[in-house]
């Protein structure tokens, strides 16, 4: 790996640890001023739909500008908007300044978006083909620990420092990610820019992403597990482990940190044996949607508090495992950069849409048959969707196009 890539990693671990202070704040102000959860509880959802948005109109413009100022341009917006959001914290809240802030907040989010598509086409700019599933998986065990680190000490943070001292540490963030981004040289920087009209720019990735048989799959995939995903926000797990676990908050903490450790170490654990992953990805990919969907399927029926703290671990290292081959397989498959960030951003909005429906759709669903059978369902569209990958990606082949082939934009 090469100074472009450390340099890629440090602004994204910048931006996320960042990000997830400045929800903290902005959850935590609305919440003490207005005493309300549904306000609270609707930075999620707008911030979501923003992203959805973020996903439509990025491949009208990824094809227009250079990636690497494109994304420094959004993460200086971000920075201004911040600083407004800051301003308006001060003030008084009334409904004005409320509605204002909501579509501040939806506009950092419509920018942060932006950053995933193009750093996994960054990343396939910078690092060598045979090289990736390392990169990919030392970026998310970085990146999961500093967001771990972030939400488990970011209330304390709060609390001794005070709102106004955590913006501050937040603008920090976004300034050494930004001054990261200019460290990242990127080869062959030229960029074709299209002729074609908005409306085709934006549908051309929905298009790649359909008509290749391969990426059609793991889409469909990705969408399966994506509705099953909301299982692990807090409300959800919060519940499993008063009614199914029956324990306090206390455990709910040692769940969801038991999660976050797990996906560390299984970033460390395919960044250790990424060699042997190199022309084996689809396999590795199905091992771990396969393992993930029956853990799943178990923790369902646990009882016993520690038995699931063991669980939850052990997901990580599967869920990763699945994760990391996947984003390696998108970057292997497509020979052009600018159809990559089209493809991921139509993927991404599609993963977006479908979580928004879930979380309403999967909480209703817990009220209605209770959280054990969420969990137990859960687990075996889970492994539905390994065994569709299965016939399709291994079976039938389709997977080693995803290794080999190189989708093109006719």
């Amino acid at each position: 790996m090469n100074r472009s890539f450390y340099s890629l990693l440090f602004s994204q671990t910048s931006t996320n640890l960042g990000f997830a202070l400045y929800t903290m704040i902005v959850v935590l102000h609305l919440y003490n001023e207005t005493g309300s959860t549904a306000l609270s509880a609707a930075v999620t959802l707008v911030s979501v739909i923003a992203r959805m948005g973020s996903g439509l109109i990025l491949p009208a413009v990824s094809d227009q500008y250079k990636p690497a100022h494109l994304i420094i341009f959004s993460q200086i917006s971000q920075l201004l908007l911040l600083a407004g959001l800051f301003i308006l914290f001060q003030q008084e809240l009334t409904t004005g300044i409320l509605v204002i802030t909501f579509i501040i907040l939806a506009v950092i989010s419509f920018f942060n978006g932006f950053f995933s598509p193009i750093k996994s086409s960054l990343v396939k700019r910078i690092v060598n083909e045979n090289m990736r599933v390392k990169a990919n998986s030392l970026i998310s065990s970085v990146d999961q620990t500093f967001l771990f680190a972030g939400w488990t000490f970011g209330g304390m943070l709060l609390a001794f420092l005070g709102k106004e001292t955590a913006f501050v540490i937040t603008f920090g963030l976004l300034i050494i990610s930004i001054i990261s981004l200019f460290f990242v040289k990127v080869n062959n920087p030229m960029i074709i820019h299209s002729q074609e009209g908005f409306f085709v720019r934006i549908t051309s990735g929905w298009k790649l992403l359909f008509h290749h048989q391969g990426l059609r799959i793991l889409v469909i995939m990705d969408l399966m597990e994506a509705w099953v995903g909301t299982i692990w926000i807090g409300a959800i797990t919060l519940t499993f482990a008063q009614e199914a676990l029956g324990q306090d908050e206390t455990w709910w903490g040692y769940i969801n940190g038991g999660y976050y450790l797990g996906t560390i170490l299984g970033g460390l654990i395919v960044f250790r044996f990424s060699k042997w992953m190199q022309g084996r990805l689809t396999i590795f990919m199905l091992a771990g949607s396969f393992l993930f969907g029956l853990l799943t399927f178990i923790y369902g029926f646990v009882s016993q508090p520690y038995l699931a703290l063991v669980l939850v671990l052990l997901m990580g290292p599967a869920y990763q495992l699945r994760d990391l081959a996947q984003e390696t397989m998108f970057q292997n498959s497509v020979a052009d950069d600018q159809i990559l960030t089209k493809i991921l951003a139509a993927r991404s909005t599609l993963v977006q849409l479908i979580f928004m429906f879930s979380v309403i759709g999967i909480g209703a669903l817990t009220d209605l048959i209770g959280v054990r059978f969420i969990y137990i369902l859960s687990g075996g569209l889970l492994l539905l969707s390994a065994l569709y990958g299965f016939i399709h990606l291994y079976i039938k082949g389709l997977g080693s196009s995803l290794e080999t082939n190189k989708v093109n934009a006719s």
